[in-house]
């Protein structure tokens, strides 16, 4: 396992974390979870989802794209 697949790995799961702390103080009606207002949250839950998303695995809006090319096959007009 990659720095990049274990740095993906726990900004994900502070993600998650994150946003079932949020959702857990709105549906109870807290203010605050954890010390910490839920608006507060948001200032941990948004950099860690954009490391999240950053750095998948070819995944939209991934650098670590990789562009692998299938050699044309020459059966194709028997096919159709």
């Amino acid at each position: 396992m990659t720095n990049k697949d274990k740095i993906n790995k726990i900004s994900g799961i502070v993600s998650l974390i994150t946003l079932s702390i949020i959702l857990v103080g709105y549906v109870t009606g807290n203010d605050s979870v954890l010390g910490f207002s839920n608006v507060m949250m948001l200032y941990v839950l948004m950099p860690s989802a954009l490391i999240w998303f950053g750095t998948r695995k070819n995944g939209c809006g991934s650098c670590n794209q990789t562009c692998s090319l299938s050699e044309p096959d020459k059966d194709v007009k028997n096919k159709i």
